[in-house]
């Protein structure tokens, strides 16, 4: 029985591994129920204009990605087809897909994906995306294999999530990694993570607010924003540092006061912005995460509004 340590042709072969925080059964489904799959199966930007899943060895897929309307893909239609090869509930999948591109029929990939229980309602998943031959592999990789699995399985953390701009979270040592894709272009997402009068919108924990932001944003500048509770029922506290780097509209480093660096990145892609916050923390990693977790989302709900606005 193949497991997710067994790499049979390791030229031609990407392997992804993700943790995602649901139940093994949540996730499966996630990959096989069509309106599930259709959610993020697709990568940034794109899609589905249809899916068909029949899974069981031997049963087909479709999947039909429609891309954004405007340069570079005029909203074109690219079908996806393939076979199941293996299906063991909530242990294993395994499947071709040829996609095509305009009239260009890429080559055939298949994909193995591994559900393993990861403790706590957690689940690993390892992903092996096989070529035909090393060839067709190198062309894969050069047109962005590795980047159109990682997208697409950041949308998967979002649809486990239940929510849309969610990318997923990830913890490393003492630093907390999270990502979102908002539906915004990056300089309004880049105001709105410099200006004051955005901030006191958005940076915040659930339960509390923000009365006072001051930023200046550039090397050696200083950054104070208020923090205290909504009712008022404790003073709070200043959440404050210095800009170590400041590469407009691109990324942010930032010393807090007590040493601690945060690093965020902002990334067009397409319908938005990736925007990637990673903070060494001070907290447990489940209360950071949380934390910053609301405030990523008071983010997105501030975005949401200027943009209803202009």
């Amino acid at each position: 029985m193949a497991v997710a340590s067994d790499v049979v042709a390791p030229e031609r072969t990407l392997v992804t591994t993700r943790v995602f925080d649901a139940p093994r059964e949540l996730v499966y489904r996630a990959w096989t129920d069509p309106a599930e799959f259709a959610r993020w199966f697709p990568p940034e930007g794109f899609t589905t204009a249809a899916c068909e899943l029949d899974v069981r060895p031997g049963g087909t897929v479709r999947i039909d990605f429609q891309a954004p309307a405007g340069p570079p893909f005029e909203g074109a239609v690219m079908p996806g087809r393939g076979r199941y090869r293996e299906v063991v509930p909530n242990e294993r999948l395994s499947f071709t897909l040829v996609p095509e591109v305009g009239d260009q029929r890429m080559p055939i990939v298949l994909t193995t994906v591994f559900f393993e229980d990861a403790g706590a309602g957690r689940t690993k998943l390892t992903i092996h995306q096989s070529a035909e031959s090393v060839a067709e592999f190198e062309r894969l990789a050069k047109q962005g294999m590795a980047e159109g699995i990682a997208q697409s399985l950041g949308k998967l953390a979002g649809v486990l999530s239940g929510n849309p701009t969610d990318r997923g979270a990830a913890v490393s040592g003492r630093t907390l990694t999270l990502t979102r894709v908002f539906a915004a272009p990056r300089e309004l997402v880049w105001t709105a993570f410099t200006d004051p009068a955005h901030i006191t919108q958005w940076m915040f924990a659930n339960a509390w607010e923000s009365p006072f932001a001051e930023t200046d944003p550039r090397p050696g500048g200083a950054f104070r924003i208020g923090m205290r509770p909504a009712d008022h029922s404790a003073e709070g506290f200043v959440f404050e540092g210095t800009y170590r780097e400041v590469r407009k509209p691109e990324r942010i480093v930032q010393v807090i006061g007590d040493g601690r660096l945060m690093t965020t990145t902002f990334e067009e892609v397409l319908g938005g912005t990736k925007l990637t916050l990673s903070i060494e923390m001070s907290l447990d990693a489940s209360s950071e995460r949380a934390g910053w977790g609301q405030i990523l989302d008071h983010l997105a709900t501030q975005l949401a509004s200027v943009r209803k606005e202009s």
